[in-house]
């Protein structure tokens, strides 16, 4: 049987790739196994620089969200839901900022009728899922493989990612000012200035997400570490470890930070 062009194209390059492979690999002493330390630093920096995650939430056992709401910003936001949807989970796409980087917190501004604020109003768990993704990339030539065979480090089943299980509240008006948390929101997302509080747009105010649990993915099990960070480890890093940290295919020429543009740290 003939096979097809690109089926034969794609396996002469596998074929290619197993003869290469019997050279000698690299000694797995040059291959460092991150510490629990370590990953926790690689996730605070991902927390750091990456500013969009997934939301993730249950829909409540009960009927009300869908209550129509009269007021005429709100109009058209009538929740019709299915029933049968009551305890299903729903991810979605949550801006956020890491405007509290000592704590370890990331900042949201929630928007009163989005569907992840209400359901976690409403007794829903809540877990934000975050990715590291520096270079998009739509092919990977053999060219771009490492000693192993493994196209790295931009695929990205071998970047490192991560899920915060917590829950929200409100930040103070004293913490909001003090921490200058409006302007750390706009300078990540200057689109968000048309739902900020007070505008006539959306009802939001703003939340921390208070870090419990940190589920952590490092990429490739055989040289990064899957697993569940202690909480302490989590909130124990320091800026300092943050800025040293580098991550798989960052590229921080001309990267500038919110801390660095008001002039609180260096550039990270």
């Amino acid at each position: 049987m003939r096979l097809p062009l690109p089926v034969a194209s794609v396996l002469g390059i596998a074929t290619a790739r197993i003869i290469e492979s019997q050279e000698p690999l690299q000694p797995e002493t040059a291959w460092h196994y991150p510490t629990v330390h370590e990953s926790a630093i690689q996730a605070r920096r991902i927390l750091h620089l990456s500013t969009v995650g997934t939301l993730v939430t249950s829909f409540p056992n009960i009927s009300s969200h869908n209550v129509y709401d009269e007021k005429p910003s709100n109009f058209g936001t009538m929740e019709a839901r299915p029933g049968d949807v009551a305890g299903s989970p729903i991810g979605l796409l949550e801006y956020y900022a890491d405007c509290e980087p000592y704590t370890g917190n990331p900042t949201i501004l929630a928007i009163n009728i989005a569907t992840p604020i209400k359901n976690h109003a409403a007794g829903s768990p809540i877990s934000l899922h975050v990715r590291w993704w520096p270079t998009q990339k739509n092919t990977y030539l053999p060219s771009g493989y490492d000693a192993v065979g493994i196209p790295t480090p931009h695929t990205p089943a071998a970047l490192p990612r991560f899920s915060l299980h917590g829950h929200l509240e409100p930040i103070s008006t004293v913490d909001l000012a003090k921490g200058l948390i409006p302007a750390c929101f706009m300078h990540a997302h200057p689109d968000s200035a048309i739902w900020q509080p007070g505008s006539d747009v959306h009802e939001s105010h703003y939340v921390r997400f208070v870090v419990e649990h940190v589920y952590w993915f490092g990429g490739f099990g055989d040289r990064a570490r899957i697993g569940w960070l202690p909480i302490d480890e989590w909130r124990n890093v320091t800026m300092d470890e943050v800025a040293a940290c580098r991550l798989p295919g960052e590229e921080i020429k001309g990267r500038k930070t919110w801390m660095e543009w008001f002039g609180l740290k260096r550039d990270l």
